[in-house]
């Protein structure tokens, strides 16, 4: 009699709907080393376009979000681990990155773009870079491209978005690889008179993808949803060209 009560249990366990999550609290991640998309005001805030994004995309969905800060090379693991539930952190869509995590629709796309010194030619081809040494953001697809294509060249690899840039401007890399709107927030309000943005170069979509998404565990297809659907919202009324403009002189939708 026991066994047939359990198995009835078991039954009508595997029969019963799984209940969506009820999504009142989503906290985000962010690594703020990358202005002006994220970084640390003085006075300890993640402050930046993509904050300001965030939280108009969870005013649209009418829940509570708080923002926490994220080294970049754990931010998928520790995205799976439970640690937050969304990573909004000019996150590259890439198969690779597919194959852990599920993405939203790309909401920005912007191309990958080397800073140099002001007086750097303006080939960038792998042969005119050898034997320089270049920087970039570990675990990233600017990482990968340089360590695909630029065999010949040294490459530098640091854990922070900002600290190529910084270096480059110390005298310690030749060139950095970086997102162009990031690259040109350097020259303008770091980087004014030892470097510029020597070249722009296209996104290859076997390294870059087709632009940055928010991330999630792939089992939270409802809150997916969700936030699709307030990308959309906020696109089609003209509020994401709005705080873009707060920041950038080009479009950066990507469409």
């Amino acid at each position: 009699m026991f066994r047939r009560v359990v198995l009835g249990l078991v039954a009508a366990l595997a029969v019963t709907p799984v209940m969506a999550k009820e999504w009142k609290t989503v906290r985000i991640a962010f690594d703020a080393t990358y202005p002006p998309f994220e970084s640390v005001n003085p006075k300890g805030e993640i402050v930046g376009w993509e904050v300001d994004y965030a939280t108009e995309l969870c005013k649209r969905m009418k829940i509570t979000c708080t923002f926490q800060n994220q080294d970049w090379d754990g931010i998928i693991p520790s995205l799976v681990a439970n640690k937050f539930d969304v990573i909004m952190s000019s996150m590259n869509i890439t198969e690779k990155r597919k194959a852990l995590v599920s993405f939203s629709q790309v909401y920005f796309s912007t191309p990958p773009v080397f800073i140099g010194p002001t007086g750097a030619p303006a080939d960038v081809s792998p042969a005119a870079l050898k034997g320089k040494t270049i920087g970039t953001q570990s675990s990233t697809t600017f990482a990968n491209y340089l360590e695909a294509m630029y065999k010949d060249s040294e490459i530098k690899l640091y854990p922070g978005g900002d600290e190529p840039q910084n270096d480059l401007k110390a005298g310690r890399l030749d060139y950095t690889l970086t997102d162009l709107i990031v690259g040109s927030n350097f020259v303008e309000k770091v980087g004014a008179g030892c470097c510029k943005v020597v070249a722009e170069i296209k996104r290859v979509p076997e390294y870059f993808g087709p632009g940055v998404g928010a991330a999630m565990r792939k089992e939270d297809t409802d809150l997916m949803a969700m936030w699709n659907k307030a990308i959309d919202e906020v696109d089609a009324d003209g509020t994401f060209k709005k705080i873009a403009d707060n920041y950038f002189k080009i479009n950066v939708r990507g469409k």
